[in-house]
């Protein structure tokens, strides 16, 4: 799908100030964010940019000076379910500060195509590389001074502001059919063009919710996978694979519920809910960070949860439930869990390299079950009970390293096993 038309996400703003905040707004949902700042003074610096809500603005290119303007882009993608929001740009130095928040539809973050062009005399112009179909190509005009500008041939612009004492802010776009050699007609004394191609965001978007119901289904992505409500593999042999991110922001659940199922990603799997995998020898993996939000179920034997980096960094309560034998929650750094664990059959393990950080129980309730860390203490941590735990014939918690303990941060500190009370060394 064709990137969708540029438009105000806020009205522009600026300010006789080295700082302006924008009106509270709220963005569309999965939009492209792009800031437009500027700054003016001889010693205003590269413009900075944060939110009222503590996101990420993450910028294009370096940031430019002219002499008397500075100017920078910033891109953010909203979320499935933004919030109202307002955004700060800062210039230190300057007398004046400006920004316009611009938000496209159907976009992704790939700007390889981004070039700059500074001109004391007024008139900015760049030469871009050649468009992909489908991408929408945006210029940035700043000026010192100076009266309306004339954007580029063919460009349509969203706005031609003096938004601060003479600090002129120009946005304008046009579609993959423009021509790649750009220049504006200005009054101003220095000025900046940035030209930008925003290209379609990478194949895996997907708006509501992902039912794979017949075996051997698949969805994949080049890049990321987004997926703003529930996915479902219901039947055995599906897939769902990405090479950047796997359903970065899941809304709903997560089940993987039949044999041989899997997700994969090689960079993160993040989920805002919770993940289910019923059925013998499915697998969710990633070999960077799987993200769960509220509860990891993995319930038939076989089951498999695994990553590179950190598995099960719940952001806010839930549990990691393995129900079945030869179940395995594994990861090569840390294991961090905001409540409870249970290996509840014969051979399930929990096992990192780093040190498994459990703010609640850990329950092993089967003979040969294990919780492995092979470089720093086992800590458990709960604010109720303080304890670990392993009611079967194999009572052991295993720290593969030169410190062989058991940490229980509590003022009663025992390991308790079934029938009898062991104690640790404080």
């Amino acid at each position: 799908m064709p990137v969708g038309t540029p438009a105000l996400a806020t009205p522009q703003i600026g300010a006789t100030a080295a700082s302006v905040t924008t009106a509270s707004f709220t963005p569309t949902a999965n939009a492209l964010l792009i800031a437009f700042c500027a700054g003016r003074g001889s010693s205003a610096t590269i413009p900075t940019i944060s939110d009222s809500l503590g996101g990420t603005w993450t910028p294009i290119g370096t940031g430019n000076d002219a002499g008397n303007v500075t100017g920078r882009l910033f891109y953010q993608v909203a979320g499935a379910s933004p919030s109202a929001m307002t955004v700060t740009v800062n210039t230190t130095g300057g007398t004046q500060a400006a920004v316009g928040v611009i938000e496209v539809s159907g976009a992704g973050t790939d700007f390889s195509n981004y070039q700059v062009g500074i001109n004391a005399a007024g008139d900015p112009s760049v030469t871009m590389g050649a468009y992909t179909a489908g991408s929408r190509v945006m210029v940035f005009g700043i000026g010192n001074a100076g009266a309306a500008w004339t954007s580029p041939t063919g460009f349509t612009e969203l706005f031609d502001s003096e938004v601060a004492t003479n600090l002129r802010l120009v946005p304008s776009y046009n579609d993959s059919s423009a021509s790649t050699s750009l220049s504006w007609v200005s009054a101003a004394t220095d000025s900046i063009g940035f030209g930008l191609e925003i290209k379609e965001a990478a194949t895996g978007a997907i708006s509501g919710s992902a039912s794979m119901t017949e075996g051997e289904d698949a969805v994949a992505g080049t890049s990321a996978l987004r997926i703003a409500s529930a996915v479902s593999l219901s039947e055995e042999g599906d897939t769902l694979a990405a090479s950047g991110a796997v359903v970065s922001g899941i809304a709903g659940t997560l089940s993987v519920t039949e044999s041989s199922d899997t997700v994969a990603a090689t960079a993160t799997i993040a989920l805002r809910a919770s993940l289910a995998a019923t059925e013998g020898a499915d697998s969710v993996s990633a070999p960077a960070t799987v993200r769960i939000a509220a509860a990891a179920s993995l319930v038939e034997s076989a089951d498999t949860i695994a990553a590179t980096g950190t598995i099960a960094s719940a952001s806010r309560t839930g549990s990691a439930a393995i129900t079945e034998a030869d179940d395995a929650l594994a990861s090569a750094a840390a294991l961090s869990l905001k409540a409870s664990v249970s290996l509840a059959e014969d051979g399930d393990s929990l096992s990192t390299i780093a040190g498994p950080v459990i703010v609640g129980s850990a329950y092993l309730a089967e003979a040969d079950d294990s919780i492995t860390a092979r470089g720093v203490p086992l800590l458990v941590s709960s604010p109720q009970e303080r304890t670990a735990s392993v009611p079967a014939e194999d009572r052991t918690a295993a720290v593969a390293s030169e410190i062989r303990a058991v940490a229980i941060k509590a003022d009663v500190r025992t390991a308790a096993a079934r029938a009898e009370t062991r104690r640790a060394a404080a």
